[in-house]
């Protein structure tokens, strides 16, 4: 298994300045390549830290927010190799094909009939991409259809994603080898409906994964020092656990 961070930035004004990358993150393993969380520049870091995107077989939005999604329709073309060529899978939630009060559709019509298929999913649903099983899972953020990943292959890989921590949640990510949370803001910073590093610690205490990689900083937890932040869970849970940044291969 293989992770290549494409940004690691987190929240409007981090995105906005790209105090970070916004580019989302590549998984690489059992012979396919998803890139989850397209966000504003996805193409371009890609070029930067030497990901080919024509080689992937699957692209996986979480939810509606710009700074998941923005790049959802070039990454298409790029793994569809210029729209020339049907392949691939697209995963996310309702949202990649309806519109509703808050949010547009994610991709057009037209790149939705780019792929091999496009797989719409809620919380407790699964779908495959080659050897490798997507289950989602429930989050509690301000997009309500937000959802988190278990991705089961060779290894088993979670994506808390965005929102604040909830009772049972670690249930959902109990045996991963790895754990990437979305953690906005460090210690005594709340923000609804956003986690924080003490919700974060407390997940990856329940959880217990083998390896615990945090991403998706706010301005706020920028100033404070993501490694502090990692350091600190890791003293207080005994899981490894890393501050992602940009470019950084795992």
């Amino acid at each position: 298994m293989k992770l290549t961070f494409l940004g690691t930035a987190g929240g409007r004004i981090a995105v906005m300045t790209q105090a970070r990358a916004s580019g989302g993150w590549i998984l690489e393993m059992d012979g396919e390549m998803l890139h989850v969380d397209p966000g504003p520049g996805a193409l371009v870091r890609a070029k930067q830290y030497g990901v080919n995107l024509r080689k992937l077989t699957g692209l996986v939005i979480s939810h509606a927010h710009p700074d998941h999604c923005t790049d959802a329709e070039v990454v298409i073309e790029s793994m569809t190799e210029g729209t020339n060529r049907k392949r691939g899978v697209v995963i996310g939630n309702e949202h990649l094909l309806e519109c509703d009060k808050n949010y547009r559709r994610i991709i057009s019509p037209f790149h939705a009939g780019l792929p091999e298929r496009v797989e719409v999913m809620e919380p407790g649903g699964t779908a495959n991409v080659g050897a490798i099983k997507i289950t989602a899972a429930p989050t509690r953020h301000a997009d309500s259809n937000c959802l988190g990943f278990i991705f089961r292959g060779s290894k088993t890989l979670g994506y808390a994603n965005d929102g604040e921590y909830f009772e049972g949640q670690e249930n959902h990510y109990r045996g991963c080898d790895c754990l990437i949370l979305n953690v906005l803001k460090p210690r005594g910073f709340n923000w609804p409906t956003h986690m924080n590093t003490d919700q974060a610690c407390k997940l990856v205490g329940l959880a217990k994964p083998k390896l615990a990689v945090l991403s998706h900083f706010g301005m706020h937890m920028l100033k404070a020092g993501p490694e502090k932040e990692a350091a600190w869970i890791e003293k207080q849970t005994g899981v490894k656990t890393l501050a992602a940044r940009d470019g950084m291969f795992i």
